[in-house]
């Protein structure tokens, strides 16, 4: 067992220093004047707050059989049979288009194989691959395999194999867990059983089961406990978890320099974490609120969410923008797969706020040119659904038939915590009585989206 060091901060932040350069500067405070220790605490909070996160994603949906979110163990699929309601809340910002389903893959024994049916042409069927770094992996989807489904193999940083035949593509992950996230498109609400035949032809096996080899022993997962990051954001906790999860993920060589400095306050991979002494405790404190207050100033500036959600290659090492991510929504797509083109703020620069009325007028030739689909959801202020008397929380391109039209071929969504009125209700998007939050989801982007040629109509405060 190795243990937690603290010998030598000085060392370590002038390694992290130096791994800086040439990276995006995300420090509130000259470095100069920061402690030693503060300084590496602030580096490893922004670089492990997707880490921390998603171990909470995980536990609760795969080791908590007592959690209201528990899925199904590792290596086997896990579904929600509905859309997201208000009652999900592992998880923010969740979609309400399409039912999900989830397999923590653990990559440690051996590769798994995960099958996907053939669907229709005109329905959105994707597995997206996410790391324990966050990073995505890669994509079955329409727009990498059409609908044809097949066999697809993923396999740990350790696994040096051949693919079998029969699989159609192999993925690698860094890590030695991955998430594989399944969206799977209602049509209609009378649409849902044939999500649900769908859902269960979804299937995972062992490298070994799908050769008819006999499987290798499974191996033990070192279980902690987890801390909700938006709410305990100052907890030490979060170095505890931080160590745990980074023994499943070997050092990248770019990294070697980092994950050094971070040995210097004690985060060394399965190594238990204590702080020595209160001095020391206040210190990493403050270098977490400073992480925490970089994050909300890039939060900030964010225009899309390609900036912020990605695979390694997109994001390199810029951490801030990966932390950024998983704090306003984690597992965000990729931007050819996805792109979110609103909202942070009404037209007027404004934050929304449900006790104004605000509306979203689309001409009838300034709908998004998607090559699946466009939804529009709101959020309240935590990014969960909030309950409402119509059980709406998204308007989307399923419902173009059903929504009232204007005079000029065009329509009109209404967003406000009160009925519009009987005649307007079809274009209704309810929203919190107070603060609240858009996302404008676009999947399959077309070219005039991802240019920015084609512009989301703004969101006007018209009470």
């Amino acid at each position: 067992m190795h243990r937690s060091t603290w010998g030598g901060a000085q060392t370590g932040w002038v390694a992290a220093l130096a791994y800086r350069r040439g990276h995006p500067d995300h420090c509130n405070k000259d470095t100069e004047e920061m402690n030693p220790l503060s300084f590496i605490a602030q580096e490893a909070f922004i670089y492990g707050y997707p880490i921390v996160d998603g171990y909470n994603v995980l536990y609760n949906y795969t080791l908590d059989k007592a959690s209201g979110e528990y899925k199904a163990p590792f290596n086997q699929v896990g579904h929600n049979r509905n859309v997201a309601t208000p009652d999900d809340r592992a998880v923010v910002s969740m979609n309400v288009d399409t039912p999900y389903s989830f397999v923590w893959l653990d990559l440690r024994a051996e590769p798994q194989v995960l099958t996907v049916p053939s669907f229709e042409a005109d329905r959105y069927v994707s597995v997206q691959l996410i790391d324990l770094y966050t990073y995505i992996v890669g994509y079955i989807s329409p727009r990498t395999n059409g609908h044809g489904g097949g066999d697809f193999l993923v396999a740990g940083p350790d696994w040096r194999g051949e693919p079998p035949t029969g699989v159609k593509a192999v993925f690698h992950s860094p890590t030695q867990f991955v998430l594989a996230l399944y969206r799977t498109q209602l049509l209609s609400p009378e649409d849902i059983d044939r999500v649900h035949e769908l859902q269960n032809q979804y299937q995972v096996c062992g490298l070994s089961a799908y050769e008819g080899a006999p499987p290798p022993p499974a191996l033990p997962f070192a279980e902690v406990r987890p801390i909700d990051v938006r709410r305990d954001s100052e907890s030490l906790e979060f170095f505890t978890i931080l160590n745990a999860m980074l023994a499943y993920m070997p050092v990248l060589n770019d990294e070697i320099a980092l994950r050094r400095s971070f040995s210097e306050i004690g985060l060394v991979p399965g190594a238990p974490f204590a702080a020595p002494d209160e001095a020391a405790r206040e210190a990493l404190v403050e270098g977490m609120r400073q992480g925490l207050q970089a994050m909300y100033g890039r939060a900030q500036t964010v225009r899309s969410s390609a900036e912020i959600f990605g695979s390694r290659e997109q994001l390199g090492n810029d951490y801030l923008s990966r932390a950024v991510g998983t704090l306003l929504g984690i597992y965000g797509n990729a931007a050819e797969e996805y792109l979110g083109v609103g909202y942070q703020t009404d037209a007027d620069g404004r934050p929304f706020d449900g006790n104004r009325r605000y509306t979203i007028k689309f001409a009838a030739d300034g709908l998004p040119p998607v090559g699946a689909f466009w939804s529009i959801t709101a959020y309240n202020a935590d990014k969960f659904l909030l309950r409402n008397p119509i059980d709406r929380y998204v308007i989307n391109s399923v419902m173009l038939p059903s929504l009232r039209r204007d005079a000029d071929g065009g329509f009109t969504l209404y967003l406000q915590h009160e009925s519009p009125g009987a005649e307007r209700e079809a274009n209704w998007l309810p929203v919190s009585a107070d603060a609240f939050n858009l996302a404008f989801r676009t999947y399959q982007p077309g070219p005039a989206i991802m240019d920015g040629t084609w512009q989301a109509p703004p969101v006007v405060c018209v009470a």
